[in-house]
């Protein structure tokens, strides 16, 4: 991580790297030479990896000739500054080099508690951590081994992607190559939240990849799949298992840490930790829902500074106007606000890029809409959401045979994705290119519960003449939101094209519903 204008908590001292201070808790400066603290910042930017001596001395003496004395001495007075007596938090690897670790028994998803020299606050979160270790080649075949370095070379860039992600070099996890590593070893070398392994397994002519996901802490299994391919077009094949992989072990990943943040007294959580846990939250239920804007806003509150929450709150509030729960323009302007200072502040970050193209959609300004959720896509393209929500804004716009291409390619990613909100888009993709049959059977295999979609179903049930099931999905889009007109809808649904917006309201007439 970059810790320049970060701050960071050990044993009631805090390191500020913006000013390069070190205070305690009652507010007292602590005295640490400028080399000294150079090495501190290197160990915290690279916190829970293992930093060799030759990496040090060549990253903090540079083109100079300096003896182990110096590292020896700035690692001693590090100790000191930091009151790690019993070295718990600066570990030395004997012979090899130092590892910057939480204490014994912190949180697992944090470095540490802020001071109360800090306001209470709590700062530089440690993000989520994990660790791809070289996928082992079970063939003898030579092109086997550089198709086994390939997949777990792409594996690591792509996990990359994701801002919310600490992932160990690919210096660091190679070392292990051709070696058979316990989990607890694994954990202890690269002090990492999960552990990726895999093999690759020629098999006549076909190819056999096992993936597997591990909570390093438990040592437990979380996710494990097997891919059987044809091995004719391996480059083809390795984009395909990479994308695959990725996103599916992303979204069991984050499940793991967000159940096990739920189960975890809430005792001074980090801004990171809510925003984990808000968005694992079913927003789909009331309840739920106001619980993830609290802990937004709680996260916002506790760092102004971390995009994050800011864009997701944003998604929040618009799908509550978007969908009637809140219909004031403020509710949608105030999106607007989170979703630009989102983007502002992390502009790598593919969630804040979607958020804001959405908003934008609900604007009607659909060329901003479509560069920013393009711009989503291209950061962190192994991301099924991202590739769902370009499926989305795509049928909005008039193209939804490359939308519904999208949400199919986001099932593909990650077999396990299906969250209730997307459920509708592949029935509105196929509505959209006025194919009744094939919109019923996939709102049907959705089973959406918002009045857009089931008006939807009873335009398409109207066009087909099913004239029982028309009423009885009118009902139910009345009972979901009683004060429903067509007009209303027909602005919402937000299509670019007149011709859809047209088809729409004809359809919705058809089926009876009022203007």
């Amino acid at each position: 991580m970059d810790v320049l204008g970060q701050k960071l908590a050990i044993n009631g001292v805090l390191a500020d790297f913006g000013s390069e201070t070190l205070r305690t808790a009652a507010g007292v400066s602590v005295a640490l030479r400028p080399q000294a603290f150079a090495v501190l910042r290197y160990l915290a930017e690279h916190a829970g990896q293992l930093a060799t001596k030759d990496e040090l001395m060549h990253a903090l003496w540079p083109g100079l000739t300096v003896t182990d004395d110096s590292l020896v001495q700035c690692i001693h007075e590090i100790r000191r500054a930091i009151l790690d007596n019993d070295r718990v938090v600066l570990k030395t690897a004997p012979k090899r080099g130092y590892r910057l670790v939480r204490p014994e028994g912190a949180d697992e998803t944090r470095f540490g508690a802020a001071s109360a020299a800090d306001g209470g606050q709590l700062v530089g979160a440690t993000k989520v951590s994990i660790a791809v270790l070289p996928f082992v080649n079970m063939s003898s075949d030579r092109e086997q081994g550089y198709f086994s370095e390939g997949i777990t070379e792409d594996i690591i860039t792509d996990l990359s992607r994701w801002q919310s992600l600490a992932v160990t070099s690919r210096s660091a996890t190679f070392r292990f190559e051709g070696q058979r590593l316990s989990v607890q070893a694994a954990r202890r070398e690269l002090g990492v939240h999960f552990l990726v392994e895999g093999s690759v397994r020629r098999l006549g002519e076909r190819v056999r990849i096992t993936a597997q996901l591990i909570d390093a802490r438990s040592g437990n299994q979380i996710w494990a799949e097997r891919y059987d391919r044809p091995i004719t077009g391996l480059l083809a094949l390795q984009d395909e298992l990479v994308r695959t992989i990725t996103g599916t072990l992303v979204g069991r990943m984050f499940v793991s840490a967000a159940e096990r943040l739920r189960s975890r007294p809430p005792c001074n959580p980090s801004a990171y930790d809510l925003t984990m846990l808000a968005d694992w939250l079913a927003w789909d239920r009331p309840t739920a829902r106001t619980e993830a804007k609290r802990l937004f806003e709680h996260a916002i509150e506790l760092d102004p500074g971390y995009a994050l929450p800011h864009s997701l709150l944003a998604m929040l509030l618009r799908d509550d106007w978007h969908f009637g729960l809140a219909g004031s323009p403020e509710i949608l302007d105030r999106a607007f606000t989170l979703a630009k200072r989102g983007a502002e502040l992390s502009d790598g970050e593919s969630a804040s890029h979607a958020a804001l193209g959405f908003v934008y959609l609900d604007r009607q300004c659909f060329g901003a809409a479509l560069s920013h959720v393009e711009r989503a896509a291209e950061i962190n393209p192994a991301n099924p959401v991202t590739k769902a929500d370009l499926g989305v804004l795509l049928s909005r716009i008039g193209r939804a045979e490359e939308g519904l291409e999208y949400l199919r390619d986001a099932r593909r990613i990650d077999p396990y994705f299906a969250p209730l909100l997307y459920r509708p888009a592949p029935g509105v993709a196929q509505f959209v290119m006025r194919r009744y049959v094939q919109a019923l059977e996939e709102f049907d295999r959705g089973a959406p519960t918002d009045a857009e979609a089931s008006a939807m179903m009873a335009g398409c049930c109207a066009k087909l003449g099913l004239a029982e099931r028309t009423q009885e999905l009118v009902a139910h889009c009345l009972a979901i939101q009683p004060e429903v007109t067509i007009g209303g809808l027909v602005t919402r649904a937000l299509f670019a094209r007149a011709s859809d917006r047209e088809h729409f309201a004809k359809c919705l007439r058809l089926a009876g519903l009022p203007e």
